[in-house]
């Protein structure tokens, strides 16, 4: 029994020895220097994968919100675009400004989508669900791309449209002008009276009275016209003569007017226009 725990004792001591050697020698501590070196190549691939995976996501996230800035845009041009009383100045700024932020947005798009191709390929794996977003966005560029085209070519049609009508408008609007000016000039000709007062001997200096007493005759060729006031039969009503003494020589329907005197001097009230003045437009008075 004692030779067996002698053996047993010298049978350990030698391994603790040998274990002691070995941990002390140069290719031990080499060997877990190399150990060391692999855990910390290993810990930065995965510190670096992640941080790959982190800046891809993010490139994603910002890829989407792009989309739905540039569907946002989309949806106030289309609203913009759709009022039929026309499309003011604020509201073309407003559009064009919205057609810029698409097209930066698109371009941002492409360029994270190729960004993001190139990190999928710099990883070096076969990544399929990735490269099915990839085409995804990708087409999803084309289609609103060509959404974006067809929406700018509706809206210059519209825009063209709206010079047309401007257009129109301006013609009628001149149309309406004209015949607006026509109509008043007509107006005007056909309110146009003119009347006279004067002695007898200067209505015949003008030729405005001819003859004698008995042979009288008013208003025949060749009066002067220029001697006549002009007035709108519509506005003027009262016609003072300036004198104490007064005769109406034209023709007027007697009931259509009245003589009357005020502060010592004669005045012609016309109390009916369109009978007085419908035998004559011209009305020559006599004053003495």
């Amino acid at each position: 029994m004692k030779k067996v725990f002698l053996f047993l004792t010298i049978v350990l001591s030698n391994a603790v020895l040998f274990t002691s050697c070995v941990k002390d020698s140069a290719e031990y501590q080499q060997l877990l220097a190399q150990n060391d070196s692999l855990c910390d190549s290993l810990t930065n691939l995965r510190s670096q994968k992640d941080a790959e995976i982190d800046e891809m996501l993010k490139l994603l996230n910002e890829i989407s919100d792009n989309f739905d800035a540039i569907a946002s845009a989309e949806s106030l041009i289309t609203r913009e675009s759709q009022n039929e009383m026309g499309v003011s100045t604020s509201a073309v700024e407003r559009i064009n400004k919205n057609f810029q932020l698409i097209q930066n947005a698109l371009q941002k798009n492409r360029e994270k989508i190729a960004l993001l191709e190139q990190k999928a390929k710099k990883a070096g794996r076969e990544n399929t669900e990735l490269q099915a977003t990839i085409e995804r966005l990708t087409q999803q560029i084309d289609v609103q791309t060509v959404a974006v085209d067809s929406l700018q070519k509706e809206i210059r049609k519209k825009d063209n449209r709206i010079v047309e009508l401007d257009v129109e408008v301006g013609r009628l609007n001149d149309e309406n002008l004209e015949k607006s000016a026509l109509i008043q000039q007509q107006a005007d000709e056909l309110s146009a009276a003119w009347y006279v007062f004067g002695t007898r001997k200067e209505l015949k200096a003008q030729n405005i009275i001819s003859g004698g007493v008995f042979n009288r005759r008013v208003l025949q060729k060749d009066f002067n016209k220029d001697y006549f006031v002009k007035i709108d039969k519509r506005q003027i009503k009262n016609i003072p003569v300036y004198s104490k003494k007064a005769r109406l020589l034209t023709s007027h329907p007697p009931k259509s007017y009245e003589m009357a005197t005020e502060n010592g001097t004669k005045v012609i009230i016309i109390k009916d226009v369109d009978a007085f003045w419908s035998v004559s437009k011209y009305m020559v008075v006599q004053t003495n």
